[in-house]
């Protein structure tokens, strides 16, 4: 065969090959880059890898050298990938995956549509649930750190409107059914004849930045004192300079009592939250000077623990029913007999012996020995007001009072 005959063949099956490409629309030749794509088909590891595989294949070669193999495995799967992915929403957004242009598509985007809304609102609703969840937390630890304010105002404000102050404490509860179901309630007062006297104490933590926690505990007490079953007196006391305590785990910072400023700045801060309740209840209140007594030490029959949740104490937001959160305040319901609650102040007087009424004879008590105070430490008098028949006196420990050393405020009869 000479040179050009054997060109001439060569021409003819290049010319057959072209038109045969051109009716059967495959490529004759695969890149390297095809031939990559084929091969992760054949070596694909799992059944969704290999379908994975084969989509990326038909998409990117259409008309490649394998496209009639691997289309026809892709055809012969359609329908049973469709039946076991129509119900849910990953499984609808597999099949769109695998076949974009399938013949189940007009029916699968709606579906998905439908089910991508049903999975937005359920995913909007459980984020408000986390936030109202956070949310709870928060008032939860609110309500932990402001319960001293809330205690130590609801009781100035509920001692300065009390009906009858001065009379039998059994007239008192009678006449004061707020008062009394207020008294009663958890934490459980400890009543006697010469006084009664209810216990708030909760454990608190100052954080301190770059180390350990401060623990710190708080003492909050309503001493009533009797005399003769008549109620002489409120006092409202914070012992170990109790207002700095409560300064302290309010804002959470620690307060050195030994530092003027630090102490002065705590009594100030406690004061503004004591003075408005007073303006409030007797806006025409008169200021006068006095130098307050030495404060009784407590005498406090049965343990009292402190806890880390805040304790029960009456507010104005809400009635509290049994099984209310303790950190939450609400005001006694009003109306009803008290006599028969076991937990009103009424009977827990007449348990003691306390609650006669007016004018009934008294017992007099034997006179006692008074021995000489030791280490008196005078109180500082803050603020004394007159209102009507009473005065209020807020007073802070003395410098060197490092024992009891009480805050407070004092409700009583004027002289």
């Amino acid at each position: 065969m000479t040179v050009r005959h054997a060109l001439r063949v060569s021409l003819a099956l290049g010319l057959l090959a072209s038109i045969t490409l051109a009716l059967t629309g495959c490529a004759t030749v695969a890149t390297h880059e095809e031939y990559g794509r084929y091969r992760a088909v054949r070596l694909a590891g799992t059944d969704r890898d290999r379908m994975i595989a084969m989509q990326e294949y038909i998409e990117a070669h259409p008309d490649g050298y394998w496209s009639q193999e691997i289309g026809a495995e892709r055809d012969e799967r359609e329908e049973t990938v469709w039946n076991q992915s129509n119900t849910t929403r990953e499984g609808l957004e597999w099949y769109l995956q695998l076949y974009p242009s399938g013949q189940f598509v007009e029916q699968a985007r709606p579906r998905l549509a439908a089910l991508q809304q049903v999975q937005s609102t359920e995913d909007e609703q459980a984020q408000r649930q986390r936030e109202l969840d956070a949310q709870r937390r928060a008032d939860a630890a609110e309500q932990r750190r402001t319960w001293v304010t809330r205690a130590v105002q609801y009781w100035t404000r509920t001692m300065l409107e009390l009906r009858n102050f001065g009379s039998s404490m059994g007239r008192i509860a009678r006449s004061n059914e707020d008062f009394s179901r207020a008294f009663g309630q958890q934490p459980e007062p400890v009543c006697t004849p010469a006084y009664c006297i209810k216990h708030y104490g909760q454990l608190y933590h100052i954080p301190v930045p770059g180390a350990t926690r401060i623990d710190r505990h708080i003492d909050v007490y309503l001493r009533l004192v009797l005399d003769r079953g008549r109620l002489r007196r409120a006092e409202i006391l914070l012992p170990n300079k109790g207002f700095s305590r409560w300064y302290e785990m309010e804002n959470q910072t620690v307060v050195t009592d030994e530092d003027p400023e630090q102490r002065t700045t705590a009594i100030n801060w406690a004061l503004d939250r004591i003075q408005p309740i007073i303006q409030a209840v007797a806006p025409n209140a008169e200021q006068f000077d006095l130098v307050p007594e030495p404060v009784s030490p407590l005498e406090l029959q049965g343990d009292t623990q402190d806890s880390e949740a805040a304790p029960a104490a009456p507010d104005e937001a809400a009635p509290p029913t049994p099984g209310d959160n303790p950190a939450d305040f609400g005001t006694p319901p009003a109306g009803g007999d008290t006599g028969g609650d076991p937990n009103s102040l009424d009977s827990l007087l007449d348990a003691a012996g306390g609650g006669e009424e007016e004018g009934d004879p008294q017992p007099t008590p034997p006179p006692q020995e008074v021995q000489p105070a030791v280490n008196i430490v005078m109180p500082i008098a803050l603020f004394a007001y007159r209102i009507g028949g009473l005065r209020v006196i807020a007073f802070g420990a003395g410098e060197e009072d490092y024992e009891q050393g009480y805050d407070g405020i004092i409700i009583e009869r004027a002289q």
